[in-house]
This record gives C-alpha cells, sequence and structure tokens, in this order.
C-alpha cells in the first residue's frame, strides 16, 4: 500500500519518479444495475522536476 511522503514510481512509464502528497478516493462515473460502482483511489505525486501529477493508487509502486 502507497502512503503519504512514499518515493514512488509509475508501473508503465518508470522514468516518472516522485513523492507522494496527497492520496483522496475520486467516485466512479459508472452506474451499474446493483448501484453505483466503488470509487478509485488516486494520489497525487510531485515528480521529481517538481509537476503535480494525478495517478491511479493501483498503477504506483514505491521506489526502494
Amino acid at each position: 500500500m502507497v502512503k503519504i511522503n512514499d518515493r514512488v514510481y509509475h508501473v508503465y512509464n518508470m522514468g516518472l519518479k516522485g513523492t507522494v502528497e496527497r492520496i483522496e478516493v475520486e467516485s466512479a462515473q459508472v452506474y451499474l444495475a446493483a448501484g453505483p460502482a466503488q470509487g478509485r483511489l488516486v494520489a497525487h505525486v510531485r515528480t521529481d522536476d517538481g509537476k503535480v501529477v494525478r495517478m491511479p493508487v493501483s498503477d504506483l509502486m514505491r521506489d526502494d
């Protein structure tokens, strides 16, 4: 599990590294017959070049 202040990288773009600043729940945009789908966790990551990027937590791995 990724936490705030963890050093992380994006699984599909390993050159994109940074530090998690904030984690929030994004509401689902899909409504199923059984009810609304569950929201997903999104991390705000400050990359090494200073930009803040929103990424799904499921796409992040901790950088050791």
